[in-house]
């Protein structure tokens, strides 16, 4: 079990896309490489507490992109969905969830950071 708290990804973005992302913000997911979406479907997955009916992340959808220019700073939303499948009941089900990430925009690039808090209680 992956024991990280935080998640942090690299993403190139020359400035004059940035705006384009403002407007629209799952321009983000075409930036990211296939390795950094399994990076974050991994990084979700191992701080699941609870594994039952092999939770998988999907529909990755990014909202909320906003940046300042003066501070070099910004935040998006990254929302997805984990979908679970019990074989031995043919049962399926999915909840939504996302991660904030915070960023610093450094030579074009993107230097993003996110913590993921499990909503369900396990106690």
């Amino acid at each position: 079990m992956n024991m990280e708290t935080n998640i942090h990804i690299k993403i190139p973005l020359p400035i004059f896309l940035m705006a384009e992302c403002r407007q629209h913000p799952n321009m983000i997911l075409a930036l990211l490489t296939e390795d950094q979406k399994r990076q974050v479907q991994d990084f979700v997955f191992d701080n699941l507490t609870d594994k039952d009916g092999s939770p998988e992340v999907t529909d990755l959808n990014v909202k909320r992109f906003q940046f300042d220019g003066e501070r070099h700073k910004g935040s998006f939303r990254l929302h997805f969905q984990i979908s679970r499948r019990f074989c031995c009941s043919d049962i399926t089900g999915c909840n939504d969830d996302y991660l904030d990430f915070t960023f610093d925009y450094v030579k074009e690039e993107i230097h993003a950071s996110a913590h993921y808090f499990q909503w369900n209680l396990d106690n």
